[in-house]
């Protein structure tokens, strides 16, 4: 063979592999994006909760809370393993003494001690996200 036939061999088998892996890439972006199917979205994952009670229900025991930044309300429901938990700085926290360090009290409460309006953290034992009751409640913190 002479050599500019050589040449034109391997330009040929260039521009075949160069076309078969261009088709693959297009149609492997058109199955990503237009076969009508969304891409696929991480799930979220949330086992605990900032909130602002919204009212309290002793006899049913539960409590309705409505999460940080967010409109939806969420009911609480406890059991008898569910510590409850106010915590409170041993000092003023606007005017704290000089030698003061920062470790807060915590005192266990009854659910009738919670008022409409405390902030609340809530720690659970299962994936909450997206939910709007739940009943695997750990604990809840009534934060200062």
């Amino acid at each position: 063979m002479q050599k500019n036939q050589i040449i034109i061999l391997v330009v040929i088998i260039v521009l075949i592999f160069g076309g078969i892996i261009g088709w693959a890439n297009l149609q492997k972006a058109k199955i990503t994006e237009g076969n009508g199917t969304a891409p696929k979205q991480e799930l979220e994952e949330k086992f605990s909760l900032s909130a602002a009670v919204l009212s309290v229900n002793v006899e049913n025991n539960f409590l309705m809370v409505k999460p940080a930044k967010e409109e939806k309300e969420i009911k609480v429901l406890l059991s008898d393993t569910t510590k409850l938990i106010k915590i409170e700085f041993p000092f003023d926290p606007k005017n704290p003494p000089k030698e003061a360090t920062l470790t807060p009290k915590q005192i266990e409460i009854e659910l009738s001690d919670f008022e409409v309006g405390d902030n609340v953290f809530i720690k659970v034992k299962e994936n909450i996200a997206g939910k709007t009751e739940f009943n695997s409640v750990d604990f809840i913190h009534i934060l200062p």
